[in-house]
């Protein structure tokens, strides 16, 4: 731990300090690096963060238990950012007590540090001049050994690094926190929990374990518990539960097999091992058939798909017909050539090259079908065949145009529907009735 720039008060220093908090205290670091004046903006600011959340309001950028706040532009020399971090087995109103006491009593230990950290309890309390939200820092680290030794300290330490190790992924896809227990040897239990800023994310949070972890042999080693804390993230461990949470199932110490336990472990071990084999072969053989029967049914799909598709490419191909073709007969959609227009487009009378007359439609351009829809409609409505249903010999599809090609039967069906039974008529009356057709 880097104590050159830094002052650590102890608890014990602090006892004659006349301090608001009504909560035990680990710890404070106070940095000399950066200090400021009583008058300054940067005083003010600060004033500001510390009551608002010694107050006890409710703070914008607060979630679960991790308090934070902000004061001041960020590149500015009067910014102040502040954090709390609560124990994750606290309630809302224990951890926002909590943060109101640290609020409180870490301006009488650092009066004019710009930096400074206070380890209680049941938080972690945090200021600085520098932006520390999404910052990852286990420097400084903190260390507070109990007095009590344990009689074993190599399997007390070794259950303790298993637990921790156990509770690191709890802790980092939950809420950022996590707590439990191991056995270590008759009715010596140990207990621990982990806990890391919410604000950081899942890569930063295991550095930070790991870091803690590899603190334990030179802080708490041959101890009945102690706290190691950091910025950033923090443990505390301890031979009874300390914690509000329900512990985990106590794992049972490792315990030397019996004599005869002994000679029957081979031979459980090799029926377990003949167990697993029948059990993997069978679920292998099981896999490979169904992925035969799927693989030949989807090989059998995608056949009938292709000539399906085949059949209707050239379905398609034969009822084209060239937009050059269907200009040329309409007079290049000329007025005169209009019958009539609806809510999907207008209508045409034209001639083709080979004499035939054709009632020519030209859909809008929004009326929103796809190339896909328009072609499967092309092939369904050519399909069909009825007395009172006008053919449909043909379609466009040409720099944007969709354009469908119907009969046109004189004296017929649809010149009944436009003209009636005489021969003679007037284009207003053909394009109104060419409306209603449409």
């Amino acid at each position: 731990m880097n104590s050159s720039s830094l002052i650590l008060l102890l608890s014990v220093l602090m006892v004659s300090l006349p301090l608001s908090s009504a909560q035990p205290v680990w710890g404070y670091n106070c940095s000399n690096n950066r200090n400021y004046t009583r008058n300054s903006s940067f005083a003010a600011n600060l004033n500001t963060l510390l009551s608002s959340i010694a107050s006890g309001a409710p703070l914008a950028g607060s979630r679960g238990h991790f308090h934070n706040l902000t004061v001041g532009a960020k590149q500015g020399d009067d910014f102040a950012s502040g954090t709390c971090l609560c124990r994750g087995d606290l309630s809302s109103t224990d951890c926002t007590s909590s943060c109101m006491d640290a609020a409180k009593s870490i301006r009488q230990v650092c009066p004019t540090q710009k930096q400074a950290i206070g380890w209680y309890r049941d938080c972690v309390f945090r200021y600085s001049d520098q932006p520390i939200l999404g910052v990852m820092s286990s420097s400084p680290w903190f260390c507070s050994a109990n007095d009590a030794n344990v009689s074993n300290p190599k399997a007390f330490n070794r259950q303790l690094t298993a637990l921790l190790q156990s509770l690191g992924p709890k802790a980092l896809y939950g809420p950022k926190y996590a707590a439990g227990s191991r056995r270590v040897s008759g009715s010596l239990s140990v207990f621990a929990d982990l806990g890391c800023n919410p604000d950081l994310n899942v890569s930063d949070c295991s550095r930070c374990y790991q870091d803690i972890i590899n603190y334990i042999p030179s802080c708490c080693h041959g101890k009945a518990g102690g706290a190691i804390l950091t910025p950033s993230c923090d443990s505390r461990v301890e031979t009874y539960q300390f914690y509000h949470l329900s512990a985990d199932s106590l794992s049972p110490a490792p315990t030397s097999l019996s004599s005869s336990t002994s000679k029957d472990y081979p031979e459980r071990k090799r029926k377990s091992l003949e167990i697993s084999a029948i059990a993997v072969a069978t679920f292998l053989a099981v896999f490979v058939v169904v992925g035969i029967w799927i693989y030949r049914r989807q090989r059998k799909a995608r056949h009938a798909t292709n000539e399906e598709d085949i059949e209707d490419i050239i379905a398609v191909e034969s009822l084209q017909f060239d937009l050059a073709a269907i200009k040329a007969a309409t007079c290049n959609f000329s007025w005169d050539n209009k019958l009539g227009e609806g809510g999907f487009g207008e209508v045409y009378k034209g001639k083709l090259g080979n004499g035939q007359e054709v009632a020519v439609k030209r859909l809008s351009k929004n009326s929103g079908q796809g190339i896909a829809e328009f072609k499967t409609e092309v092939i369904l409505v050519a399909g069909l065949q009825h007395k009172n249903l006008v053919k449909l010999l043909g379609f466009c599809m040409a720099s944007k145009e969709k354009i469908l090609v119907y009969e046109f039967l004189s004296n017929s069906s649809l010149d009944r529907f436009l003209f009636g039974n005489h021969k003679k008529h007037s284009p207003q009356s053909v394009k109104a009735k060419m409306f209603h057709l449409n």
